[in-house]
């Protein structure tokens, strides 16, 4: 009777490891020593200021309370400038980069600022290209090495239009936003910066050639507005018929809040793919504490905790590619079409950054003159 009492106890080991990887993983040689180096270590986190960050990092503190968790809460584009900075001084004081990619991959990436973040990964789970969707070509931002990592992918379009002020105007084909009536009854987010203006022209550019942006920009008489809320306002209130460069998170804040019904989703293209990645600073001061949390963020453990948080403070956006964490019911409308990902311009990769490039650059010129 005992040995088969130890025979069933061990099949039922056997079952519940192979039903539950990231557990077997997790409590593997590897990585328990891994852990037990990274107690009392600091961890120097700058992470994008966007709602939803803080509350993943805390949960992370709860499942690893031995490591100091320091964050700094920023935009990447006043992150990625201040490191390189500080690195070239001889300064190297963070450890990883979170947030959106595409400041990691214009600014940091060229001026040699990152480790291949394959020297960090882990857990096979997290190596393994099968658990993630689009596979390793789109996993990593750029081609130049496997620096960025994006685990995360927010569809979006940014163009809207208010139906009380276009009245029985309707559009649905970019080139009808150069139509004589539409002058001077437009915004655009300041298109000289990469932000939601420049990523939305980006779209009609990739989709529609570098001729209508140009138009665009210098035959309609403009509104131009550098915030992202200023912008989004002015759609809200009827100040313009169509916005370009709209914050999404705004309108549907307030659609859910019962209003903005006449504010509508232009079906004219300029859609775009918002990135989300984390990335591994050169001579990363706390190697140990760096990888737990990579790969705990990376786990589907710590990707469904992503999902989970960022959909309490945030209207769109709380997916992952991981195959095995599902997105947040609410979001489902910016989750990306992943069998059509090549339709988008990608914001955060070098797939999408030569027409971001390209609409900033001639944004800066026009307004030079």
């Amino acid at each position: 009777m005992k040995k088969f009492s130890l025979h069933w106890c061990a099949l039922l080991l056997l079952a519940v490891s192979m039903a539950s990887p990231t557990f077997a993983q997790s409590n593997s040689k590897e990585w328990n020593d891994l852990v037990q180096k990274a107690k009392g270590q600091p961890l120097v986190l700058g992470v994008h200021a966007l709602e939803g960050h803080a509350d993943v990092i805390k949960e992370f503190q709860k499942k690893f309370p031995d490591i100091k968790v320091q964050y700094s809460e920023m935009s990447m584009s006043t992150l990625g400038p201040r490191v390189v900075t500080e690195q070239r001084n001889g300064i190297y004081a963070w450890d990883v980069a979170w947030g959106a990619t595409q400041s990691l991959l214009t600014v940091v990436l060229p001026a040699g600022g990152l480790e291949p973040i394959t020297d960090y990964l882990v857990l096979p789970e997290v190596k393994d290209f099968s658990n993630w969707e689009l596979g390793e070509k789109y996993l990593y931002a750029s081609e130049k090495g496997p620096y960025i990592f994006i685990h995360s992918m927010q569809a979006a379009a940014s163009i809207y239009g208010n139906t009380d002020v276009l009245k029985d105007f309707k559009i649905t084909r970019p080139e009808q936003l150069l139509d004589p009536r539409l002058k001077g009854k437009m915004s655009v987010r300041d298109a000289t910066r990469q932000g939601n203006g420049a990523f939305a022209l980006a779209g009609l550019l990739q989709d529609n050639g570098v001729e209508l942006v140009r138009k665009l920009l210098t035959e309609q008489d403009l509104l131009t507005i550098e915030n992202p809320r200023q912008v989004t306002d002015t759609i809200i209130r009827g100040s313009v018929a169509v916005v370009i460069g709209g914050y999404p998170d705004v309108i549907y804040e307030c659609r859910q809040q019962g209003a903005c019904k006449n504010v509508i989703d232009l079906p004219i293209g300029g859609e775009y793919v918002l990135a989300r990645g984390v990335a591994v600073f050169k001579n990363a001061p706390h190697k140990e504490s760096t990888k737990v949390f990579l790969n705990w963020l990376l786990s589907k453990e710590g990707q469904e905790v992503f999902v989970r948080e960022w959909a309490k403070k945030n209207g769109v956006g709380a997916s992952s590619l991981r195959k095995d964490v599902k997105p947040d019911p609410k979001h489902l409308e910016s989750v990306v079409d992943y069998k059509r990902v090549k339709d988008y311009l990608i914001l955060g990769a070098d797939i999408g950054d030569p027409y971001i490039q390209q609409v900033v650059k001639i944004a800066t010129e026009l307004k030079s003159k």
